[in-house]
């Protein structure tokens, strides 16, 4: 007992202690969230979408973000809607997909949009968000948000804190 307690303690002390760029990652770079894995394979900036003759122009500029989730789990589905993932700014300001950009972008690059998914057991899906951010961030990063599930345990939930860098 005498032994687990100072280790313990040691433990706890490195663990709180964690180096902040560590929970950086870039294009490709994996999320671990218990049984599943996002990951952004690509991105594109624009200042207009278009549809044929119609066209949107954003309000700051537009980020399609390609956003791919896979499930390593055995047997169970993985539920997830089109807000599972959301761009922070540099001074932490949060900015949500937009669906209806989503569908627009969809009608002349489809990309298989859904309101919901359920990926299956050893299956991948992807989609395109589309966000309208300010002209004057300088350095976006795409977070995902989640339950905390029995396999994030051991790692504190670190899928929260993950940020993948956009610029």
């Amino acid at each position: 007992m005498r032994l687990v307690c100072p280790l313990f303690a040691l433990f706890l002390l490195f663990s709180c202690n964690s180096d902040r760029s560590e929970n950086l990652i870039g294009i490709g770079d994996r999320i671990h969230h218990d049984d599943f894995e996002y990951s952004v394979s690509d991105y594109t900036t624009t200042k207009f979408l278009t549809n044929g003759i119609d066209t949107l122009k954003a309000h700051g500029i537009y980020y399609l973000v390609n956003f791919k989730v896979e499930n390593r789990a055995m047997r169970v589905g993985h539920k997830w809607d089109n807000f599972i993932a959301y761009l922070i700014d540099e001074k932490g300001n949060s900015y949500e997909n937009n669906t209806d950009l989503q569908q627009f972008y969809g009608k002349t690059h489809p990309f298989g949009f859904n309101e919901n998914y359920e990926t299956s057991a050893g299956i991948a899906d992807s989609t395109i968000l589309v966000f309208d951010i300010p002209l004057n961030i300088t350095e976006p990063y795409l977070k995902v948000r989640g339950e905390i599930l029995m396999g994030d345990v051991f790692d504190r939930a670190r899928f929260r804190e993950m940020k993948v860098k956009l610029y």
